[in-house]
């Protein structure tokens, strides 16, 4: 994707996507940079824009979407249970006997419709046709009805149902994997977008650091013309170029390696020239503990996935207990010779013998057999580590909503303190630079000052990100990142 490419696809993108938290707190907001900032041959890009690009590209959500398809498959296959099915049989022979060659062919389509009782209808119809060399061809048709309905075991609508009620809840899991997967990318996105600007923010640093330790050889240079400074002073001046050279090196790494992370994490081509726009900042925004707890277990993906788990352990051990019954079976038949073991098969022809018919009554009493209190057991005690599962991820949900609001917290005062520290180091670097001209400091105290300057800032800089950081995490902990970013999924 060029650079072109990329620029139209986001001038395509939505405006905004503004952010909003529900009453516990605010979106962070960041400035952006002014045009003139951006180098020559890049594309501004926004967050805004960063997360469209992804929601619409990125791998890792372009493959759950496609998951959602075989997804809504299997419950439709589910639901459709209790439609009547069709199943056409045709069988066809030529035989020679005697000399005498004959063919048959049978056409036998049964239909078989499963009712939500656990009874069983099926009628079946076959059209015999005879063709023997010599005779006149033979033809006759036969129609079967049988219906089975299970009492105690394979009876009832809640044994019957169940199979569809565990896939709908499936579905609705199937649903929650998706939100999870999504919110997951997003953060990913958004951490990598700020990266990128933490990076861009760095090479600045560097880039103004480097621009301080030529002026302080300037400056070093003048004082010696005067006879103020010896000339042993440009060593230092020099050295710390030097030093800061090396820093705009690494800073200009480190920045292209956070492009590569976002432009992959997005799905665009990598050799696509962005350039964050926005700049980071830090408002202040309160937290509520209690409140962020209950978000998060009405909206955490993972913890309503354990919910889930639960409702299908009861269904589990209901269908279990259920074939611990007694088989008891009530049937009835119309047809010739129509009974329970060939209702599939053996056909009656009503239409000749309307008088034929059967009415039974099916016991089978297992003694002896451990096979279904099996089943019941280990039903029981997969519910049991369900539930079991459920607290646990209660607890870790409580543990990660308290975690995540204290480090907001502990990150907005680190954000704080540390703008407080860096207006202190150029405050200090000023006032150093004063009492070098007036021959009341030295070299070194400047150069000393400069450097605390600089890393002053790049603590700003990586508090102020870790700060922001840390709302993203509380928001990808409570599960509200796509309502914070005013994002609807197409789950169906």
């Amino acid at each position: 994707m060029t650079a072109g490419t990329l620029a139209a696809l986001l001038m395509a993108a939505p405006p905004a996507m503004a952010q909003q938290r529900r009453g516990e707190r605010a979106a962070p907001t960041a400035s952006a940079a002014p045009r003139s900032a951006i180098p020559a041959g890049h594309v501004p890009l926004t967050l805004v824009e960063a997360v469209y690009l992804g929601l619409r590209d990125n791998r890792a959500i372009r493959s759950e979407f496609q998951q959602r398809i075989a997804d809504r498959f299997s419950l439709r296959v589910a639901e459709r249970a209790f439609t009547p099915r069709l199943d056409v049989g045709i069988n066809t022979s030529y035989a020679r006997t005697a000399g005498v060659t004959s063919r048959a062919t049978t056409v036998g389509p049964v239909v078989t419709w499963d009712v939500p009782t656990g009874a069983r209808f099926t009628f079946g119809w076959a059209n015999n046709n005879v063709s023997t060399r010599g005779q006149p061809d033979s033809s006759f048709s036969q129609l079967s009805f049988q219906v089975v309905q299970p009492l105690l075991a394979g009876g009832g609508i809640d044994y019957a149902m169940a199979p569809i009620r565990i896939a709908r809840i499936q579905e609705r899991n199937n649903q929650l994997r998706l939100k999870g997967s999504v919110i997951d990318q997003i953060t990913g996105i958004i951490q990598a977008y700020r990266a990128l600007v933490q990076g861009q923010e760095q090479l600045r640093i560097a880039d103004e650091a480097l621009l301080r330790a030529r002026e302080l050889l300037e400056v070093n240079r003048a004082l010696i013309a005067a006879g103020r400074l010896a000339q042993v002073e440009l060593v230092q001046s020099e050295a710390a170029i030097a030093q800061q050279e090396l820093g705009v090196v690494s800073a200009r790494n480190g920045r292209e390696s956070a492009r590569l992370a976002l432009l992959t994490l997005m799905g665009v081509d990598q050799s696509s020239r962005v350039w964050a726009v926005e700049r980071p900042a830090a408002p202040s925004v309160e937290v509520t503990t209690e409140r962020a707890l209950a978000v998060a277990l009405d909206q955490q993906p993972s913890f309503l996935q354990s919910l889930l788990a639960i409702e299908i352990g009861r269904i589990n051990l209901d269908v279990a207990r259920n074939q611990r019954l007694w088989d008891v079976s009530l049937l009835a038949g119309a047809g010739p010779q129509a009974s329970r073991a060939g209702y599939l098969d053996t056909v009656a022809a009503l239409g000749r013998v309307r008088s034929d018919f059967n009415v039974g009554l099916v016991v089978n009493i297992p003694i002896g057999t451990l096979t279904r209190e099996q089943a019941e057991v280990n039903a029981t005690i997969a519910l049991r580590q369900s539930q079991i599962a459920a607290d646990a991820a209660r607890a870790r949900v409580r543990q990660q909503v308290e975690d995540a609001a204290r480090g907001v917290e502990a990150q907005r005062r680190q954000a704080e303190l540390a703008r407080r520290a860096r207006e202190l180091a150029r405050q200090q670097l000023q006032a150093e630079l004063i009492k070098l001209q007036a021959g009341r400091s030295s070299n070194f105290q400047v150069v000393s000052f400069q450097t605390s300057l600089q890393q002053a800032e790049s603590q700003e800089l990586s508090a102020v990100i870790a700060y922001q950081n840390a709302l993203t995490s509380l928001d990808q902990v409570l599960g509200t990142t796509l309502e914070t970013w005013q994002i609807s999924l197409n789950r169906n």
